[in-house]
């Protein structure tokens, strides 16, 4: 049973903002695991498995299930900073930064400046509105509707984690779109000046204009990526409560729930 305990709540740390950082030590997420473990043991009944005749060829497939669970409430935690992360990498490849990328451990992939910038800004807002929190009381809110041994493959959210996908393209894109477009309208003027004044260079000037463009356009916008950034943390949030309290009637309900 502590087992079983014990991976649902290792499937948070695989996924989860923050938690599943592998800038975190192994050793302090395995102490913590375990620790948090201890304190949630006693409070879940231990019914369901009490009754369940267990051994190492049936104990596999079932730890698996359960971690499955605790990956899902990360993996819907996780997708607006992702999303807005994402939107970061667009722009910085429509501005010609991407030469500049760099090794972000926090995601185990290359990313630049303005990535992790809105990426930081996103975990900021996460934690500021209780993310952190809300995982864990989700995950306890979990062990009521969802008893250990209980939950079944054919019961993941599959069509909530298309939504939320779908509302992450979405939300990618809202965020790259000013500068985006101002640099697509910068280009233009490019090729219009190159025909009609052929003895301008526009390689020359042209990558500074679009990165300086690009720079004070992202700094005006900084306080519109934020608002969206929060609403879209918050409504993440709520899907996540919304799928623990209920999870096979809001992994069929829930089909937008980004907006």
């Amino acid at each position: 049973m502590f087992a079983v305990v014990l991976a649902r709540l290792s499937g948070i740390f695989m996924f989860a903002p923050i938690l599943g950082s592998v800038t975190i030590p192994r050793q302090a997420k395995a102490l913590l695991i375990a620790t948090m473990t201890l304190v949630i043991y006693p409070t879940i009944d231990h019914a369901p498995l009490a009754m369940m005749k267990l051994d190492l060829i049936s104990l596999a497939p079932l730890m698996l299930r359960e971690a499955l669970i605790g990956f899902c409430i990360g993996f819907i935690a996780s997708m607006p900073l992702l999303s807005v992360e994402m939107g970061g990498r667009i722009m910085s490849q429509q501005m010609a930064l991407r030469i500049a990328e760099v090794f972000n451990p926090a995601l185990e992939t290359e990313s630049d400046g303005i990535g992790q910038l809105l990426l930081y800004l996103a975990i900021g807002s996460f934690i500021a509105m209780g993310g952190l929190e809300s995982m864990f009381v989700a995950l306890m809110t979990s062990f009521a509707t969802i008893p250990p041994g209980g939950f079944l493959a054919s019961m993941a959210p599959l069509d909530l984690i298309l939504a939320l996908a779908k509302s992450g393209l979405e939300l990618a894109m809202r965020v790259s779109a000013p500068v985006v477009c101002l640099l697509l309208l910068e280009s233009v003027l490019s090729g219009f000046l190159m025909k009609t004044v052929p003895q301008i260079n526009v390689l020359t000037f042209g990558f500074p204009i679009k990165i300086l463009a690009g720079l004070v356009v992202l700094a005006s916008g900084l306080g519109a990526i934020h608002h969206v950034t929060r609403v879209e943390v918050e409504e993440s949030i709520e899907t996540l409560t919304i799928w623990a309290q209920a999870p096979i009637e809001s992994a069929t309900v829930g089909e937008d729930p980004g907006g």
